[in-house]
């Protein structure tokens, strides 16, 4: 049995969506070739791939099991295509999700400055051509073989051509300090954090589709529920009409009961139109209205009777919860490697206290008449080192090294923040399961009390009111178990959400 789909899970259901359990190696990440391969999520899967350790690409899928109830009412005007259950709404929120696709775009931008970062250490070739026209006066040599008529003739000499000239040019760097590798490191953690980010944000959309889900099915139950009081004051009504008209009962019995009656109206028409509040709800979260809005969400057909028995376990262990949102909760596991970016970054930024080292070769080509350009071709080593940038390197070292005990901080209080979340979800849903037990004994009581009240009535032992309060207990009570039992599993989405862990 899988809490997200409600309490009757058919282990027949094949349609699944595929998570990764992200984790982080503890390996230099500088020795990692990192890909992050993000397919388009289809209605039957989303996988994420990423490598884990050196050289080793790593898929690990989570596999989450959403079912819709067996049963399932015929609605009129309604198609198959428009029978929603758990699972065709969170395929629905994966794909179209707007938060969804804005960190897909932040991921797409940090695998671009990666690329960027590894450009430092790949060689730099580019090519340029240009043209030029040249006049240019040369003044003649001299020498005892030169007569002094021929020395004044060509004492200045003229000369002019169109100049085409072409050149490439090529370097490399070979060692800068830190500077690149740093920035390289920075590149690879925060891709890495991306994808962190992105496993959360899955989580949440989730999540929170699992929470509208459930309020959904609440709203509907609480029409039920709405409509049975409607009822039963209906019948009341003509009952107390019957005995006013056989003289038993006085018109104030009657008047009584169309007021109880336009009551329960009214909580009919509340929870109707709650019903649809919270279905645009889920639409804004879905991302998209589907079918046209000509949908229908899954009922669930357990009586409220058998609630106990079909309610999702608690998980035993707390530590164990805890512990397992601090070792896999995305949002942890993004700033960890947030802080070994901004160390990273650190690394890089003390790398400019030092000169950097290349390799530099070029080749020039001229097209012309003229004596002073000629081909020519070099190559060579380069060293530069800024001796003083103004206090740039210092402002830009303490920058980072701020960064770094920033996401350290953080990081603390993240971790606190995790504990608070896991272990309040952790006493919702079990404070939510001893409600339940309660309100079941309670609604077996009032249900008693009501039988017992209709019959003091009929025989006249006592008045409307005192029959009218016990109907009002019924409604209140059934009311009470429907919140409190689909708290109990949205509270068990919660815990999921909080440890980062699915429960089955």
């Amino acid at each position: 049995m899988f809490l997200g789909c409600g309490p009757a899970v058919s282990a027949e259901q094949n349609n699944s969506i595929h998570l990764n359990q992200l984790t982080v190696s503890d390996k230099d990440f500088h020795q990692e070739e990192i890909e992050i391969l993000l397919d388009d999520v289809v209605l039957s899967s989303f996988t994420l791939f990423y490598l884990e350790d050196s050289y080793k690409k790593q898929i690990i899928e989570r596999r989450v099991e959403v079912a819709a109830p067996a049963h399932v009412d015929n609605v009129a005007g309604v198609d198959e295509r428009g029978m929603l259950g758990l699972n065709e709404l969170i395929e629905i929120a994966l794909a179209k999700n707007r938060l969804l696709e804005v960190v897909k775009q932040q991921q797409a931008q940090s695998r671009g400055q990666l690329t960027q970062a590894r450009s430092g250490y790949l060689p730099q070739l580019s090519m340029e051509g240009r043209y030029s026209y040249v006049e240019r006066e040369e003044s003649a040599g001299t020498g005892n073989d030169i007569s002094e008529s021929e020395l004044s003739a060509n004492l200045e000499q003229m000369e002019k051509d169109d100049v085409v000239h072409g050149a490439v040019n090529f370097s490399q760097l070979i060692y800068d300090f830190g500077k690149t590798t740093g920035a390289i490191e920075a590149g690879k953690t925060n891709l890495l954090a991306a994808n962190a980010k992105l496993h959360r944000q899955i989580q949440d959309v989730i999540y929170q589709v699992k929470s509208a889900y459930y309020n959904i099915l609440e709203k509907r139950r609480l029409i039920d529920v709405a409509k049975e009081s409607v009822n039963s004051f209906q019948e009341h009504l003509a009952r107390a009409d019957l005995y006013r008209r056989a003289g038993v009962r006085t018109k104030i019995d009657v008047i009584n009961a169309e007021v109880e009656l336009s009551n329960a109206k009214m909580l009919l028409v509340g929870a109707e139109y709650g019903l649809k509040t919270a279905k645009v709800a889920l639409e804004q979260i879905l991302g998209v209205q589907p079918h046209g809005g000509e949908y229908v969400i899954y009922q669930d057909e357990i009586g409220l009777d058998n609630i106990l028995e079909t309610m999702p376990p608690i998980p035993e262990n707390l530590e164990s919860l805890i512990d397992n949102a601090m070792s896999s909760r995305p949002d942890i596991i993004q700033l960890t490697l947030l802080t070994r970016s901004a160390e990273a970054n650190l690394k890089a930024s003390k790398g400019d206290y030092w000169p950097s080292i290349g390799a530099q070769a070029n080749y020039n080509n001229y097209d012309t008449e003229l004596s002073l350009y000629k081909d020519s071709w070099e190559v060579g080593m380069v060293a530069s080192w800024d001796l003083f940038s103004g206090l740039q390197t210092k402002g830009a070292v303490a920058e980072a090294l701020g960064r770094v005990l920033e996401n350290k901080a953080q990081l603390q209080n993240l971790q606190l923040a995790v504990v608070r979340e896991v272990t309040e979800s952790y006493l919702q849903a079990s404070e939510n399961k001893e409600r339940v037990k309660i309100a079941l004994k309670t609604l077996e009581l009032a249900r008693e009390n009501l039988a017992l009240a209709e019959k003091r009535y009929e025989s006249g032992a006592n008045d409307v009111i005192e029959y009218n309060d016990a109907q009002l207990s019924l409604t209140r009570t059934r009311n009470d178990l429907v919140v409190t039992y689909y708290g109990y599993l949205t509270a068990l989405a919660g815990i999921e959400y909080a440890s980062g862990r699915l429960l089955h």
